[in-house]
């Protein structure tokens, strides 16, 4: 009786064999070599989405303040400089008695409206930039002779007169009567490499897309 009682503690405490170690790791190393990743696929195309949603915001809030101001603003994104991350903001101060505002992107100054972006989203000058031709078709009408503007280009930040709509600055006045104007911005993730973009069409109408690939280049909208 006392042989068999001790016969079946030895069984309810027996550990596992070696075997059956080695064979819950490698179910666990085959679970994360296929969840991981997907893991940082994700992770990667959040940071995308999120880059270019932050800048999209900032442009409304840029289109917005210009209305409110009776003012013209350009918006610039700042590479990343010591402590400080990479930034995009609105160039509103100082405010100068001639209607111009801001530094030309040079600087950010305190009361700016203000995204840090993730420096794994960079942003490129259109021409790096993928199928810009099928973005233009769903941007602007196929007739149409209006050439969407560079962000990248200090020259062609993306500005909104007081009428809320894109401007270029002229010689200390920004507005639409030297005919309609379009933006556009592209960002890039660093590690996936996937592409995103922010369009301003001449109506004021604030877009993002994602380039999703494929034999016709296509961009889509989210």
């Amino acid at each position: 009786m006392i042989a068999n009682s001790r016969n079946s503690t030895a069984k309810r405490t027996r550990g596992f064999s070696v075997l059956e170690l080695m064979i819950t790791m490698a179910i666990i190393m085959v679970v994360a070599g296929i969840a991981i990743p997907n893991f940082m696929a994700t992770l990667h195309a959040a940071r995308l989405k999120g880059g270019v949603t932050d800048f999209a915001s900032l442009l409304q809030t840029a289109r917005i303040k210009s209305v409110d101001d009776d003012r013209y603003y350009s918006t610039y994104v700042l590479a990343a400089a010591g402590n400080n991350p990479q930034q995009g903001f609105v160039d509103i101060f100082p405010q100068n008695a001639d209607g111009t505002s801001g530094n030309a992107g040079q600087a950010y100054n305190l009361g700016d409206p203000l995204v840090v972006i993730s420096p794994e989203v960079v942003l490129k000058a259109q021409g790096a930039a993928p199928s810009t031709a099928a973005l233009k078709a769903l941007l602007l009408p196929a007739a149409s002779p209006v050439v969407p503007q560079d962000e990248s280009v200090a020259a062609t930040a993306i500005t909104f007169s007081p009428r809320g709509l894109p401007c270029k600055p002229l010689a200390g006045v920004c507005d639409t009567l030297g005919g309609p104007q379009a933006y556009w911005a592209f960002f890039q993730d660093s590690v996936s490499q996937n592409w995103g973009a922010v369009t301003v069409t001449p109506a004021g109408r604030i877009q993002r897309w994602l380039f999703m690939g494929g034999a016709n280049g296509a961009w889509a909208k989210f």
